[in-house]
């Protein structure tokens, strides 16, 4: 398939192994959609320590961009006078600080057995690291700042004289820079995902025809994901406003790409299914991302090709 059809959202068999689930392939958009949405862009000079390597590390997953067959923003040498240009600082800490710890051993033997103890302190220390990436990405015309961000990670690591090491700063420090590196590639640019999502199955209040035909729909979600949707929505005209089943018919409109109708039945499950009020508000976080993810690569498929140098 070709285009945004490659991306549509589709029902795939789940593994037989698995819960009672769906599985949905859906595109996010950019976190920073004003930003995405620049022609070119190009990755400039990045102050402080381990500045240039993540610089370098973004600069690696920009020009991945395009391997999902997403529209994306295009990564150019700053020479070449992009439509934005990303810089950035960062700033590294470290803080040891010493402590002890109470220990226990044996003072005492007799015939084998340990007949009395005595506590001893040992040596410690506690060492904390402190991230932060601060991100500007500054447009060439007519100025403004599509994308400012900032970003910390920390890590605190523990070890005493008779266990434990110290841990590597500079190991903890490349972590930090990969995974700011993998966020900030989020960022700036929509990506496809594929995860699952597992059905509701309380079928309390349902009359007995209705609840032997959702458990029948439950256990189609293994096999036949699409054969399961029309069962809960067999369902759903046997015995209306269900909790449980208007949740699944939500779930069964957000595998399929209908967003708006797995908005509206998500909002509907908020009064109809109370106790899955936490997964009724991840769902509705999901279609409206997914929404805009698909409106966002609609938009970008219908621009010119970026042919030059963003002039």
């Amino acid at each position: 398939m070709r285009g945004l059809a490659a991306m549509v959202i589709g029902m795939v068999l789940a593994s037989s192994a698995a819960a009672e689930t769906l599985r949905v392939e859906g595109i996010f958009p950019a976190q920073a959609r004003e930003a995405s949405f620049l022609p070119t862009i190009a990755v400039g000079a990045f102050a402080g320590p381990d500045g240039e390597e993540l610089a370098d590390a973004i600069e690696r997953r920009l020009a991945k961009l395009g391997a999902d067959g997403l529209p994306h923003v295009r990564l150019i040498p700053p020479s070449l006078r992009p439509d934005g240009m990303l810089t950035g600082r960062t700033d590294v800490s470290v803080a040891d600080s010493d402590y002890s710890e109470t220990r226990e051993r044996c003072a005492e033997k007799k015939d084998g057995k340990c007949v009395r103890k005595e506590k001893y302190r040992v040596d410690c220390v506690r060492r904390t690291i402190d991230f932060r990436a601060d991100l500007r990405l500054m447009r060439r015309s007519g100025g403004g700042l599509p994308y400012a961000v900032s970003k910390t990670r920390d890590d605190r690591h523990d070890w005493c004289e008779d266990s434990g090491v110290a841990s590597d700063v500079g190991s903890v420090v490349h972590g930090f820079v990969e995974s700011v590196a993998a966020e900030v590639r989020l960022d700036l640019a929509p990506h496809a995902e594929n995860y699952t999502i597992r059905v509701q199955e309380r079928r309390d209040g349902l009359p007995p025809a209705a609840a032997a035909r959702f458990k029948e729909a439950v256990r189609l979600t293994k096999r036949d994901p699409a054969a399961a949707c029309a069962a809960f929505a067999e369902v759903d005209r046997m015995a209306p406003d269900h909790g449980s089943t208007v949740f699944n018919l939500a779930l069964c409109a957000e595998a399929a790409g209908r967003y708006a109708e797995a908005g509206d039945r998500y909002t509907r499950a908020r009064l109809f299914a109370p106790k899955a009020a936490g997964e009724v508000s991840k769902g509705l976080g999901r279609v409206g991302a997914l929404a805009a993810g698909a409106q966002d690569v609609a938009a970008m498929r219908a621009r010119p090709p970026v042919m030059g140098t963003g002039l």
